[in-house]
């Protein structure tokens, strides 16, 4: 039997259940821009690249007030750097042990210290009148887990709550800094709220801690630079110990709803007032807008159309609550334990429930499965899991569906993109640290903010430069052992002449097996069709890898558009 022309493309169709079936993992890859190729995709940009993250001792000079770091802080910028300092002996005069303090940046080595944010804004650094005595140490403030994101809709600006209680906010850029002044005390990232209700001088975020809730009015810079906060505002029906979840969202009807314990609770505008925590007659706060059943707890929710749904992570159960009646609908029943996230795209709740990477839709009367995230993704050993996925954050991205997800497959977590018809990619993942992206913030377009455990990125400009870009063919079925194939070469189409890229396709004959690179091909702004030999005999299965990349701004992309394998 003559060998046939392989040939791998129509990438638009995502991955497949199994390598079997059609693709395999495709990986930090872009098949919208140019319908029919493929591209590498826009890479993240850190929101705290600003910010130092060594442990290091300094020494300080009272006549000029410069410190001097042992180490290098860091490569950029470090202005807002919120640090702590620690002494074996006396601090320099002019700084405390316990205090957050801000940096202002002379060199990768050399910093003044601030008292706030708006101090290091200005330059006005503190006063040091002696070196101190002892070895000081300049310690980070770390940055927690993020477990939520919110944006002003106002101000534009981003909020992040981290595992450690902290709050952080961007205004006018992409960094995250650090806002002061909140209780840390039983928090861990819980839940964050945001609303002005009627009021046009001020912007209430709510700060969820474990069993309280505390306020700030965010309205302006002003606000930020002085915070004053409200510390334990209301209390909530968790306990102090609990660390149960308080997401939340504002509702359509324009009241804040969010998850505790076995309860929704509700922050409303009083009728004919404007809104202002010091003021009780102006908003109604209820512990128990909502009863979900003993020993149920309130996990998520998300709304279609007049009913607010709760997710109980408890049962299976999803809660439908038209917010009149004095108790829920008739619940959804979910296949699973466990409903972890929901999303409302177009009408059609995509719910994540269990731990073997099912997600389930419902339109309100009933729920179906929708999609199993393919295991060989997920968990490609033969050892068996009970937990095989991790859940993270939930969002929308141009009608899409994208969410985070830990696995156990290695270099697998990250950001995956699901599409309305079921297409399944591997969109991004986090620029550090772990794969676990556990909240994210999507706007009407491509770009998004992801938080995950020690950080926050954003979906930038740039594209991958590595060849981080991955694409696995399917596992074709090229011969048998008594009539093997055989490829003598191997081209590969781009759809214009690219100005920077590249491509290294590789191969293997066996899904364990590692793969070998047959040829690289690099763009030169003229060639459209590149060509190499390749030499394969004896071929009975094989499966392409497509690694790729780009990384030029402005330029003309290197899009693939297919591969061919010749005898």
């Amino acid at each position: 039997m003559a060998t046939q022309p392989l040939i791998v493309n129509n990438w638009q169709l995502g991955m497949a259940d199994s390598p079997h079936l059609g693709h395999g993992m495709i990986k930090l890859a872009d098949i919208e821009s140019f319908p029919g190729a493929i591209k590498a995709t826009k890479t993240p940009a850190s929101r705290f690249a600003y910010k130092t993250t060594v442990t290091t001792t300094f020494t300080a000079v009272a006549a000029t007030d410069v410190c001097t770091a042992a180490v290098s802080l860091n490569s950029v910028n470090f202005t807002y750097s919120p640090v702590t300092f620690t002494t074996t002996g006396t601090l320099p005069a002019g700084l405390a042990t316990s205090t957050t303090y801000f940096l202002i940046y002379i060199s990768a080595t050399t910093f003044y210290v601030a008292t706030s944010w708006a101090n290091a804004d200005t330059s006005t650094r503190i006063d040091i009148t002696d070196a101190g005595t002892g070895t000081h140490t300049i310690n980070p403030v770390v940055v927690g887990t993020i477990n939520h994101i919110i944006r002003d809709p106002r101000s534009l600006y981003y909020f992040l709550h981290d595992s450690n209680g902290r709050v952080w906010h961007t205004r006018g850029g992409n960094y995250a800094f650090l806002l002061t002044g909140n209780t840390l005390t039983n928090s861990a990232g819980n839940g964050l709220l945001i609303s002005a209700f009627s009021s046009t001088t001020a912007t209430y975020l709510f700060v969820f801690r474990n069993a309280l809730v505390d306020v700030i009015n965010v309205f302006g810079d002003t606000a930020l630079n002085t915070p004053t906060w409200t510390s334990g505002w209301q209390t909530l029906n968790s306990a102090a110990n609990s660390n149960n979840t308080h997401a939340g969202l504002n509702g359509q009807d324009q009241i804040l709803y969010y998850c505790d314990d076995r309860y929704v609770g509700s922050i409303k505008e009083a009728s004919g007032a404007t809104f202002d925590p010091a003021t009780g007659s102006t908003y109604v706060f209820t512990q128990d807008a909502l009863d979900l059943p003993p020993y149920e707890l309130a996990q998520c929710m998300e709304e279609l159309g007049v009913n607010l749904l709760t997710g109980g992570n408890v049962w299976n159960k999803i809660y439908p609550w038209d917010r009149i009646s004095d108790s829920f609908g008739v619940p959804l029943e979910v296949g699973e334990r466990a409903v972890r996230q929901m999303k409302n795209i177009g009408g059609i709740i995509y719910i994540f429930a269990g731990y073997r990477g099912n997600i389930y839709i419902t339109q309100g009367t009933f729920v179906k499965h929708f999609k199993k995230i393919p295991d060989f993704a997920t968990n490609n050993s033969s050892t068996l899991q009970s937990n095989i996925i991790t859940w993270g954050g939930v969002g929308a991205r141009l009608g899409a569906l994208i969410f985070g997800m830990s696995v156990q497959t290695t270099g697998n977590s990250g950001i995956y993109l699901l599409y309305p018809d079921g297409r399944l990619i591997m969109d991004n993942y986090p620029l550090t640290g772990s794969g676990q992206v556990n909240s994210f913030y999507t706007s009407t377009d491509e770009y998004y903010s992801f938080g995950f455990a020690a950080g926050a990125d954003y979906i930038d400009t740039v594209l991958y430069s590595n060849l981080e870009t991955i694409v696995q063919s399917q596992f074709f079925r090229v011969g048998t052992k008594t009539q093997p194939a055989t490829y003598n070469t191997l081209e590969a189409q781009i759809s214009r002449p690219a100005t920077s890229g590249q491509a290294r396709i590789s191969y293997r004959t066996s899904l364990s097996a590692s793969f070998t690179t047959l040829t690289t091909f690099s763009s030169d702004s003229a060639t459209t069709s590149f060509k190499a030999d390749i030499g394969l005999i004896d071929i009975e299965n094989i499966q392409i890898q497509i690694e790729m990349n780009d990384g030029a701004s402005g330029s003309v992309d290197f899009e693939l558009i297919e591969v061919r394998l010749l005898p």
